[in-house]
C-alpha cells in the first residue's frame, strides 16, 4: 500500500501567519493554483480511495487535485476527523510570531530557537500549559489520533491489490506522521503548501518513500 500525504493549499489564516488548527479558513487563489498544480502531478496515479481531515481546507484541496484524476472524484472524498491538524486551544487564528514568542518565553531560548531546539512534542505540550484554558492538544493525543486514523485506513484498504491511497490533511500532522515512521528526518521544515509526502506500508510496517516533494 502507498500512501500519498498532501497538505492543504495555502489557506487566508496561512497568508496572515495566523495559528490555525481545528480554526479553518477557505484556500486563497494562490492555494487553488498550488492544489491544482499537485493534481497534475498526481492525475496518473490510479487512487483506490482518498481522505482528508474533516475541515474545510483539505476536503476543498482534495477536490480540486481530483479534477484532473480519472480514477475517483469528489463523492469518494471520506472526511476523518482523526487527521485534524493539532488544537491549539485558545490560541487558534493568533499570530504565529507571537504564540511561539511565549513558548519560547517559557523556555527560556530566542524565538528564532523554537523549532531547531524543541522537539515537536516539547512545543505542543509547552502551549498547553500556556493556554488559559487548557484545552490545547498534547502531542500525545495528538499522535493518539493519528496514529488510531492510520490504523483505520490501513485496515480498510489492506485487501485491496496494491492500493493507492491520498490523504489530504495538514503540516503538523504531516511532521508527526514521519517522525512517527523515522526519527532521523529533519521534520522542523515548513510543509509546503501542497507538497506530497509518501509512505509505503507493507508487512505491517511503514516506510517513507518520499518528504515534502
Amino acid at each position: 500500500m502507498k500512501l500519498y500525504f498532501v497538505r492543504h493549499g495555502e489557506t487566508y489564516l496561512n497568508k496572515y501567519k495566523k495559528m490555525q488548527g481545528w480554526s479553518d479558513s477557505p484556500l486563497t487563489p494562490e492555494g487553488e493554483s498550488v492544489a491544482k498544480l499537485t493534481g497534475d502531478r498526481l492525475k496518473d496515479i490510479p487512487f483506490t480511495a482518498v481522505y482528508t481531515s474533516d475541515l474545510g481546507r483539505t476536503i476543498q484541496t482534495a477536490k480540486i487535485i481530483l479534477e484532473d484524476n480519472p480514477y475517483l472524484d469528489e463523492k469518494d472524498i471520506e472526511p476523518m476527523s482523526e487527521f485534524r491538524e493539532t488544537f491549539f486551544g485558545s490560541f487558534e487564528a493568533d499570530p504565529g510570531n507571537q504564540v511561539y514568542a511565549k513558548v519560547a518565553e517559557r523556555v527560556g531560548i530566542p524565538v528564532e530557537k523554537v523549532f531547531s531546539s524543541l522537539r515537536l512534542e516539547e512545543i505542543s505540550d509547552v502551549m498547553k500549559e500556556l493556554d488559559p484554558y487548557g484545552e490545547a492538544e498534547t502531542s500525545a493525543v495528538f499522535m493518539e489520533r493519528l496514529l488510531k486514523g492510520l490504523n483505520q485506513v490501513t485496515e480498510k484498504n489492506y485487501e485491496q491489490a496494491e492500493p493507492e491511497i491520498l490523504v489530504v490533511t495538514h503540516g503538523n500532522t504531516i511532521r508527526h506522521i514521519v517522525k512517527h515512521i523515522d526519527s532521523s528526518v529533519d521534520v522542523a521544515v515548513e510543509i509546503d503548501n501542497a507538497s506530497v509526502t509518501i509512505v509505503e506500508f507493507k508487512d505491517g510496517q511503514y516506510r517513507l518513500e518520499g518528504f515534502n516533494t
